[in-house]
């Protein structure tokens, strides 16, 4: 076999990349990952926050993807159960509503159906108002026929590609995030791929294959990089997200709304003690690093949920934060509007052994790293670069991620529950940590000990202890605060202050565990401040 320092090298440490480095690496592959910012940074922890099946998408009689999409919500509920949760949706039916209540009854049944009924539950429906009232009071009363229950799922977005980061390494594979790929150039057989660190450090590696998933930044990675001729292969939108204090608008389940201002689906959602609503879908033609909620996204949304729940309120000022990510859906110059662009996703090898991914929805992520995995293997076999004999099949289907190792059903995570909270003396400590970290919970139960200190709340009024701080330097691969504070611990989207107030206290405990020095640690908080101001820039006019 010819020598390379990799079989593959990944540009794009986003789901889709992680999903394929662990992919690539259990399959015995010798992989390297290289992403600029923090693992899952862009996009991919700026979802939603749900694994779901597009119940939408049956309006456009895309039954082949909410196929793949409802069974890989399937999928994730067996191999990451703390972090892909069963999630009640409400869709209130108004009078007037096309779809009426009988018609979206008929097509509930048609989304369990591809489900193969394998939801939590089997949707049910309610013939009257009254009823979805007391389900949840705040709806609007006026012309409220009734509605219908069903189940997807809810998640933790950022902390899905990061588990997934951290099961690649255990594989074997190398992850290196806040390295940016300067040049990818052919040199005989192989790939040079030329990358520079945070610090300003440059090296460079040989790899047989390169993949590309960097999602919204395809276009411009293959330009930068001319990874590819073609030079346009997505059209990005939008998605905006207002998170607000759950008293203003206390949810027990997600309700799906049609925005009153153009009609979309949109949903809001009960997530960490707040209420989220969104997302736009708007058009976006910037670098996607200048995506951020602005204030016509906020308007928007609070015009559209203030149609379905009028005594909240919303108006931006009453806003904790904001997220805003960027969809990269494949270019379709056919479709009227940015809500019709098709979610599916496509695969593109090139004769250079170069493979791209574009589009595609983080509910169907791992089957997606298959598929791009399939295609550099089925490259490298053609090109007689690897020993077919020694590449295993993909596996991932039924590895579980690291939270949820040994664990086999969802009464052995309500049973954690209870141990972890008994040891915290609080109930919603128990469940954020279960929910948030599964079976390492008990590494942080190690961390605390008897410190009390490490044992209690950062903020009297959400569940996040000082002991997570530690874990997450010493576990989790963090380099800067705001990965800290953005992604693994995220009082950013959660705090009432976006964490500011906390903000020099976890950056003095972060510097310990990362040897920062003095200087390095100010620039720190300094960086968290600009992000803090990013997240609530909408409040301005």
């Amino acid at each position: 076999m010819a020598k390379a320092d990799y079989d593959i090298a990944i540009i794009g440490g986003g789901i889709n990349g992680a999903g394929i480095a662990r992919d690539a690496a259990q399959r015995g592959l010798k992989v390297i990952l290289f992403e600029k910012d923090d693992y899952g940074a862009g996009t991919s922890s700026k979802s939603s926050k749900l694994i779901h099946g597009g119940l939408r998408y049956l309006k456009t009689y895309e039954f082949a993807l909410v196929h793949e999409s409802v069974s890989e919500r399937y999928v994730q509920s067996k191999v990451a159960p703390h972090l892909v949760r069963p999630l009640p949706f409400l869709i209130p039916i108004y009078k007037g509503n096309k779809p009426g209540l009988f018609v979206m009854n008929i097509g509930l049944w048609l989304y369990d159906l591809l489900a193969l009924f394998r939801a939590h539950k089997v949707h049910k429906t309610y013939r009257n108002g009254k009823r979805l009232l007391q389900m949840e009071p705040k709806l609007k009363r006026d012309g409220l026929k009734g509605g219908i229950e069903y189940y997807d799922c809810a998640t933790d977005d950022a902390r899905l590609v990061l588990e997934n980061i951290i099961d690649a390494q255990a594989l074997g594979a190398t992850c290196h995030s806040h390295t940016a790929v300067t040049d990818v150039r052919k040199e005989g057989d192989f790939h040079k791929v030329s990358v520079q660190s945070r610090s300003g450090k440059k090296r460079s590696v040989t790899a047989k294959s390169v993949i590309t998933a960097v999602g919204p930044w395809t276009d411009i990675a293959n330009t930068e990089l001319t990874l590819s001729e073609r030079s346009k292969y997505l059209r990005a939108t939008k998605g905006s997200h207002l998170i607000f204090p759950k008293e203003l608008l206390p949810l027990e389940r997600t309700v799906t709304v049609i925005s009153p201002v153009d009609e979309r689906v949109m949903f809001a959602i009960p997530w960490r003690d707040r209420t989220v609503i969104g997302t736009t879908d708007t058009d976006f033609n910037d670098i996607p690093d200048n995506c951020h909620t602005n204030r016509a996204d906020a308007e928007y949304l609070c015009a559209s949920a203030n149609g379905y729940f009028p005594g909240a309120e919303l108006t931006p000022e009453k806003a904790i934060s904001s997220w805003a990510g960027l969809r990269p859906l494949l270019r379709d110059d056919k479709a009227k509007n940015e809500s019709a662009v098709s979610r599916e996703h496509k695969i593109f090898t090139q004769d250079d052994g170069v493979v791209l991914m574009a589009g595609g929805k983080l509910t169907t992520y791992r089957i997606m790293s298959k598929q791009c995995v399939d295609a550099a293997v089925k490259w490298l076999k053609k090109n007689k670069l690897v020993d077919s004999n020694a590449i295993a099949s993909s596996a991932t289907k039924n590895r579980n991620l690291p939270g949820s190792k040994g664990i086999e059903s969802r009464q052995e995570l309500a049973d954690l529950t209870k141990t972890v909270a008994a040891h915290f003396g609080d109930k919603k400590i128990g469940v954020h940590l279960v929910e948030t970290y599964g079976v390492n919970a008990k590494k942080i139960i190690a961390i605390c000990g008897d410190d009390q200190q490490l044992k209690s709340r950062i903020e009297s009024d959400i569940p996040y202890i000082w002991g997570e701080v530690v874990y997450s330097c010493r576990h989790e691969l963090p380099q800067t605060l705001t990965d800290i504070l953005a992604r693994r611990i995220p009082l950013l989207l959660t705090s009432v202050d976006c964490g500011r107030g906390s903000a020099n206290q976890i950056a003095s405990l972060a510097a310990k565990e990362l040897s920062w020095t003095p200087a390095r640690t100010a620039s720190e908080i300094a960086s968290y401040l600009q992000a803090c101001d990013n997240a609530t820039a909408f409040k301005r006019p």
